[in-house]
């Protein structure tokens, strides 16, 4: 019996020493390709088609053995110039690689370079007076790099190839703010896709015109949006997949036409698709679905200036909860809560109700022409002092 004991022993030791060994050599070489990753990030940099990029990294420490193989890389920041704007970025820790599982994970789904960043990022764009904000909390990411043959026509400084990058990102919580909202708006629990070529947005060509310089699907579950007329709802299951492009030729002068009041800027923005669910907050299901907001388009930025167009469905229930709260009764003259209620339950508004409400919205630097920023906020505090109340 105590033969057998040893014996067993001496396995299950031999197998820990086998393991532990095994875990340092991969551990090794994992650092090796780290560093190989680190150097090359170094060397690369950023792209920019200005001043030359600046990358610090203050401290750099090899860790995680022998659970994993990671670089823990504090003070990271970065600032390149692209496109008439100023990027800028930081964090306190940047991890490079992770735990065997990430790295598992990456293997499986042919991604190269585990990223975390496990304390607030900031990333910031400064045009003009114009600034817009990220800020990330708890990100990770899974990076990976393959070339792509250069289209006809086109300049490619990389052996008639482009590089492209692909990141599969998730974030705990995702903040954005710019000096054009009053508000900050925060995605809870995202996680998509980004997809973006550094050639293309550093060395515009008019060949790669219709090819997207960045593309992206995102995904997440509320957003939060301090606003007091959406109070008594929550903004779920938030969807968007969008592509950032070169302008169309003749419109990277800058200045203005005659025939738009808009300024020839140098990239557009094509919204695919951008939806949520406007849940209300009372959880009154019995009503029927939640309504459904979606917007597409293509817009000029970072002016935000182009067409919109909204969809609206299952908008029936909310409209005859509105119709019948206090604050219509209280501020509605009667005359005109008998016709609202008549048109509610005409025929025609009964075949109109299995359709979405659809509404062609023009921007004009955000905004819908004809209204100034400030125009927009008075009026917005205006009709904030008569949200809708409960029954």
């Amino acid at each position: 019996m105590t033969l057998s004991y040893r014996r067993i022993s001496l396995i299950i030791t031999s197998l820990c020493l086998v393991l532990l060994a095994g875990s340092w050599g991969l551990y090794l070489k994992t650092q090796a390709l780290l560093s190989h990753q680190l150097a090359h990030l170094a060397v690369q940099s950023l792209p920019s088609d200005g001043p030359t990029p600046t990358l610090t990294i203050q401290s750099s420490e090899a860790k995680g053995w022998p659970f994993g193989a990671w670089r823990q890389l504090h003070g990271v920041s970065f600032h390149t110039h692209l496109n008439g704007a100023d990027l800028a970025g930081a964090t306190p820790t940047l991890q490079l690689g992770g735990n065997w599982l990430d790295w598992a994970q990456a293997l499986m789904t042919g991604t190269e370079l585990p990223l975390q960043l496990p304390e607030q990022t900031a990333l910031r764009m400064v045009r003009d007076l114009d600034s817009w904000t990220l800020l990330l909390e708890r990100a990770k990411l899974n990076i990976s790099k393959t070339d792509i043959p250069c289209p006809p026509a086109a300049i490619c400084h990389n052996r008639q190839k482009i590089p492209l990058y692909r990141a599969h990102f998730q974030i705990s919580d995702l903040k954005f703010a710019s000096s054009r909202l009053p508000y900050t708006l925060t995605l809870l629990h995202s996680a998509g896709t980004i997809r973006f070529a550094p050639q293309s947005l550093s060395h515009p060509d008019p060949a790669l015109q219709n090819r997207a310089l960045l593309s992206a699907s995102l995904t997440a579950k509320q957003l939060d949006y301090p606003a007091p007329l959406l109070h008594k709802f929550k903004i779920e299951q938030v969807r968007s997949l969008f592509a950032l492009l070169p302008s169309p030729a003749g419109l990277s002068t800058g200045k203005k036409t005659p025939t738009s009041p808009w300024p020839d800027i140098p990239l557009r923005l094509r919204l695919h698709e951008l939806s949520a669910i406007i849940q209300p907050t009372t959880g009154n299901s019995k009503e029927g679905p939640p309504p459904q907001l979606s917007l597409g388009g293509e817009l000029y930025v970072p002016a935000f200036s182009g067409v919109l167009s909204l969809s609206l469905t299952n908008w029936q229930w909310p409209l005859e909860e509105f119709l019948q709260s206090t604050w219509f009764r209280q501020h509605v003259p009667p005359a005109m809560q008998v016709l609202l209620n008549n048109t509610m339950n005409s025929p025609r508004m009964m075949d109109l109700s299995t359709h979405p409400l659809m509404i062609s919205l023009p921007l004009d630097h955000g905004i819908p022409p004809g209204l100034s920023s400030e125009r927009l906020q008075t009026l917005y505090d205006h009709f904030s002092q008569f949200a809708p109340r409960s029954r």
